[in-house]
């Protein structure tokens, strides 16, 4: 019934030109199904009086040739209002799709490969597509002229219609079985095509890998099976409609012998007219193509079901988001003035309930602060970030902006707040430019300067063929890892927040680099507040505030010289990266006695 509903809310949007199609299609088969009788009747006046200058012959001939012309303009009337509405609704269903799909949490990502997304807005939405347009119109036309051709049929010869409506029963029987099993089929040729497309798209992103542990044959080997799996479901498919045309076209053949036989011995015998004869035998070629073209229009008819069934149940996936609580948006202040505060957070993902990655985190990020958050990997840094963000839910009554719990925050009012670089940044493919500032609204090449210069991306620029308007490839495939967190860093510089958070965004960058970035990130003045993430102490030893987490707990809070002057994983990394520091001959983390001032 869901999918019912949501075929009537498309139909319904363009219901005046599927209306307009319809009457223009029943319009065009009315004349169709005219001209016979005309034709019957100017046969059987010419059979009276072989004069063709008779006004009444002329007449019926005047009418065969103006519903011909009058055919032309309706029937090229009557496929765009049916054609366009279903490029309309292509149009409107794939930005719907990726509108919908942009509100959904990271679990429907985690469960719906990036593939099958990709097949789902092409091969599923095309299926729509074809079924609202070319299908719904051979449907509708098929039905008025097997109902009406039947019809007029039936009027001439009651006795000679019962004959040729046997072969036709016959083959309503071996089509019910068809739907049947091309439903089935399309049903695994589909999820065949999503997991063909998501195995393609995993593969594409991992060929360095796939090269460097020469493991490609596998993977041909792999799509080989999945590409076989499609290939054969289309066989099947194309094997039931192979089976089919034989029959129908049999079946139409049976007309005809029919027609001879039984119509012959009626002309004979002078139970029917020649003119009745030849009205029988054009009414009966007219359902030669809807009996002929039935297994296709129902194979495009079913294609688009399942189509529709696909997307309706993305289209059903609701965000894993509390509604937003009225007028809370209006009372959080701007700027901030309280900033950000975490109080006893505890969390454990929905497929784990029983394991906390987070237990009882508390701490505070207030306005002109530089808060650093360290802690060991799997210490359960990023889940933290993904929280205050809301990339997932937080339980309620544990982080508030401004003593505002942000599960009552709409998620606009929250992204205006909070602006979150992740270590594993993603980048259109697109110029270097645009990369940057394409969410920031600001178009000033002062503004955009400052924040190349910023996030130490001047040397960059100068080595790459067009500087700024250089391409960067798919996610960024041209550039280092270093290149790609260095121009989110610039991205999110072009953004005013109350709050940013970097989350380990020097991972990637050599040591010079960072000393640079650092001196440029304790200087932002874009950012009210700062919370950085990071592994690296040399990061975080100007921070005001330094959290420590340790198995999901806050295992200390402190400045940089109050936590390597007691024991803990703070300490033991400060020792570490001094020495490895000094073996490499660069400058390590501060000791107690150089530690300076944080940026206010």
């Amino acid at each position: 019934m869901s999918r019912l509903r949501l075929l009537t809310a498309l139909l319904w949007e363009h219901a005046h030109q599927y209306l307009a199609g319809t009457v223009l299609l029943a319009v065009t088969l009315w004349m169709t199904l005219s001209i016979p009788g005309y034709l019957q009747e100017a046969i059987d006046l010419l059979r009276a009086d072989p004069d063709p200058s008779g006004e009444a012959f002329l007449n019926r001939i005047g009418l065969v040739l103006a519903f011909a012309v009058a055919i032309i303009f309706t029937r090229t009337s009557s496929r765009l209002l049916f054609f366009v509405p279903g490029r309309r609704v292509e149009y409107d269903l794939k930005n719907r799709l990726l509108a919908h799909i942009s509100r959904l949490q990271r679990g429907f990502f985690l469960e719906n490969p990036t593939g099958a997304i990709i097949s789902r807005i092409n091969n599923d939405i095309n299926g729509v597509r074809m079924m609202l347009g070319f299908g719904l119109m051979q449907l509708f036309n098929s039905l008025f002229t097997l109902s009406l051709a039947p019809y007029y049929m039936y009027l001439i010869s009651p006795r000679l219609t019962l004959y040729c409506a046997l072969p036709i029963v016959a083959a309503g029987g071996l089509l019910q079985w068809a739907v049947v099993r091309l439903r089935r089929e399309q049903i695994r040729q589909m999820k065949g095509l999503q997991d063909l497309s998501d195995f393609t798209v995993e593969t594409y992103n991992g060929i360095d890998i796939l090269k460097t542990y020469r493991v490609a044959a596998w993977a041909e080997r792999t799509f080989d099976g999945l590409n076989t799996e499609v290939r054969d479901c289309s066989i099947r498919m194309a094997t039931i409609r192979a089976f089919l045309m034989p029959v129908l076209i049999h079946v139409v053949n049976g007309l005809k012998v029919m027609l001879v036989l039984v119509g012959g011995v009626m002309v004979i015998s002078a139970d029917m007219s020649i003119g009745q004869f030849m009205a029988y035998a054009l009414y009966l070629s007219l359902m030669v193509w809807p009996l002929m073209g039935m297994t296709f229009t129902l194979f495009v008819l079913q294609r688009g079901m399942t189509g529709l069934a696909s997307l309706e149940e993305i289209f059903r996936m609701q965000p894993d988001v509390p509604p937003p609580l009225p007028g809370a948006d209006e009372a959080l202040a701007d700027p901030l003035r309280e900033g950000l505060r975490v109080e006893g957070l505890s969390y454990a993902f929905p497929d784990a309930p029983e394991t906390l990655v987070l237990q009882d985190v508390s701490f505070a990020v207030r306005p002109g602060e530089v808060v650093g958050l360290f802690g060991p990997i799997g210490s359960g840094k990023t889940t933290l970030v993904n929280l205050v963000n809301r990339y997932l839910n937080p339980p309620p009554g544990t982080v508030f902006l401004d003593g505002v719990d942000i599960t009552h925050l709409t998620q606009q009012r929250l992204r205006r707040a909070v602006v979150t670089v992740t270590q594993e940044p993603f980048l259109f493919s697109d110029t270097v430019s645009e990369n940057i500032r394409f969410a920031a609204g600001q178009d000033g090449d002062e503004a955009l300067g400052a924040a190349v210069e910023a996030a130490a991306l001047t040397d960059d620029l100068a080595r790459m063929p067009d500087g700024l308007a250089t391409l960067v490839g798919e996610k960024g495939i041209t550039l280092s890892g270093g290149q790609k967190q260095r121009i989110a860093l610039a991205r999110s510089i072009l953004k005013p927040c109350d709050l940013l958070v970097l989350d380990d965004v020097l991972s990637a960058v050599d040591h010079g680099t960072e000393r640079f970035l650092v001196e440029s990130i304790y200087g932002f003045r874009h950012a009210r507040a700062l919370l950085i993430v990071s592994h690296r102490v040399s990061a975080l030893e100007r921070a005001n505030r330094i959290v420590v987490l340790d198995e999901g707990r806050v295992a200390a809070v402190g400045t940089h010289a109050e936590l390597i002057a007691r024991p803990g994983a703070y300490r033991e990394a400060f020792l570490y990266q001094t020495e490895q520091a000094a073996r490499e001959g660069l400058p390590g983390p501060a000791a107690p006695g150089r530690v300076s001032e944080a940026a206010p």
